[in-house]
């Protein structure tokens, strides 16, 4: 009879050590866990479970810390798990079936990261059952991996559908954010040694999580550049590069890289969902509800445990329905309005079902243009998080009610400070309610964060010109050129701009 350890590395892990261990008891033979320095409850909860414990002194290397447990582990299978990951219940036969074989095998398992705040879980395949052996060793000293060694030694990779859950990323940005920092210095070090388009496309993800673009965007380019790299990580690295072009403004580079991506992975239910996006913001409506469906089609293939297993994101379905509201009321499509408005509906009623939900009788209103009451506009400011928060503000858009429309946006602007979006649509809404003075001051504080959005820049000449402030006119002007001059629709407006400049003084 096989024997199956579970090998682990730990430090300051008290919070999610128990929940590990508890969901892989009863099926494993041994436990091995090497502590890096704990100064909380971790070893002690470790031996609660009949761990052996071990220590190690940390050398900033994961694989140094994975293989001196891997040197500890005398089971015929190894398992290896992060405290913040948990075995479901559902894969607990079929590993017990898989290490019956004897054959030098390694398996796929299928890692869900949980992520609440975003609203978009993602899976990946990793090995992380396989056939021991004296000969395996970690390689990578931050996102390690066993894959390679094995691949060396002839080792069989096979799929299964294991099933881990990984609920350490279901934290707060600033929590994120700290992890990223904690990896950054030893990607950057592993790539100076080695440059692989792996540890290229690990930097650009802890790039982007600490909100550096630029170099998110390098390292990106590295990875989508490389041929050798699986297909599925490169398509994920252009469908990044399209939302940096996206956010940027910059549509036609953003439609090139999701050409690329969608070249090599169509079926992506996120890609398609930010084609949708870019082609809203075009007015290009039809493809806009083509991607738009295809991400619904897409999402709810993974959704039911089928579609691409190797890197997903899943999709919230309620972000996917309020974008096609989005585009039925950009429309006025009334059938594709009744369409969305029903599965929001139904969405919204999901999420409290034994009582009616309030949000779908605000919504209602909204796109009735109804007045709201005080309630029920806080009931809609409620409603809104940081992942729907985009579509609702384009809702809002076509929202003809000025009193409601006004008290809800200033509420969004006190929930989430310095949100661009935010602060754009409410800008837009003092200048349809001729609040000029407010607009501009919320339009020149926008270009002093050097918000990436040219219409901020356009709205502050006509600002500039009715004013008679020539000077900054001008400046704006040449910031705009140097700015956004390769984008082909704001090159085209500048010189419609500069044919008009006859009357401006020098």
């Amino acid at each position: 009879m096989n024997k199956l350890t579970l090998s682990m590395i730990v430090k300051n892990e008290e919070k999610y050590l128990e929940g590990c261990l508890q969901s892989v008891t009863g099926i494993v033979d041994e436990i091995v866990i090497v502590d890096t320095g704990s100064a909380d409850r971790t070893i002690e909860v470790a031996k609660k479970f009949g761990a052996s414990v071990f220590h190690f002194k940390w050398v900033n290397d994961f694989s140094a810390a994975r293989n001196f447990a891997l040197s500890k582990s005398n089971g015929d299978w190894i398992l290896y798990l992060d405290a913040d990951e948990r075995l479901m219940p559902e894969s607990r036969n079929e590993l017990l079936d898989i290490i019956k074989s004897s054959g030098r095998s390694g398996y796929n398992c299928i890692v869900k990261s949980l992520d609440s705040e975003n609203g978009r879980d993602n899976q990946m395949t990793y090995v992380r059952l396989f056939k021991n052996s004296g000969e395996i060793r970690f390689k990578g000293s931050v996102h390690e991996q066993i894959l390679p060694s094995l691949l060396d030694c002839d080792y069989r990779i096979l799929d299964s559908s294991i099933l881990i859950e990984h609920i350490g990323y279901n934290i707060c940005l600033e929590g994120k954010r700290d992890k990223a920092l904690r990896n950054l210095e030893l990607l950057l070090k592993e790539y100076e040694s080695v440059q692989t388009p792996y540890t290229a496309f690990q930097l650009a993800l802890t790039f982007e999580i600490l909100d550096n673009y630029s170099e998110a965007k390098k390292y990106f380019e590295i990875a989508a550049g490389s041929t050798s790299f699986s297909a599925i990580y490169r398509a994920h690295a252009y469908t990044s590069l399209a939302l940096f072009s996206h956010k940027e403004h910059n549509s036609a580079a953003a439609e090139n890289f999701l050409k690329l991506s969608f070249e090599l992975r169509p079926e992506d239910p996120f890609s398609n969902l930010l084609g949708s996006k870019i082609s809203i913001r075009k007015n290009d409506w039809k493809k806009a509800l083509d991607y738009c469906r295809n991400a619904e089609r897409f999402n709810q293939l993974l959704l039911k445990g089928s579609g691409n297993k190797e890197y997903s994101v899943y999709l919230n379905p309620e972000e996917i329905v309020l974008c096609g509201l989005v585009i039925a009321r950009s429309t006025n499509s009334t059938e594709l309005l009744k369409q969305y408005y029903r599965k929001l509906i139904e969405f919204v009623n999901s999420q409290s079902p034994n009582k009616p939900n309030p949000v779908s009788t605000v919504l209602n209103k909204i796109f009735n243009d109804s007045e709201l009451n005080s309630f029920e506009s806080q009931i809609l400011v409620d409603y809104a998080s940081q992942r729907n928060l985009f579509l609702i503000l384009q809702l809002l858009r076509f929202y003809n009610s000025s009193g409601s429309k006004g008290k809800i946006l200033e509420k969004l602007n006190d929930i989430f400070p310095s949100n661009v979006e935010i602060m754009k649509v409410l800008a837009e809404f003092y200048q349809s309610v001729n609040l000029i003075a407010k607009a501009s001051c919320i339009y020149i504080e926008l270009s002093a964060q050097q918000v990436d959005d040219p219409s901020i820049y356009f709205y502050l000449l006509s600002y500039h010109i009715s004013e008679g402030n020539y000077d900054d006119f001008l400046n704006i002007m040449e910031l705009i050129e140097r700015k956004y001059g390769n984008i082909p629709e704001v090159a085209d407006r500048i010189n419609q701009i500069r044919s008009r400049l006859v009357n401006i003084p020098d």
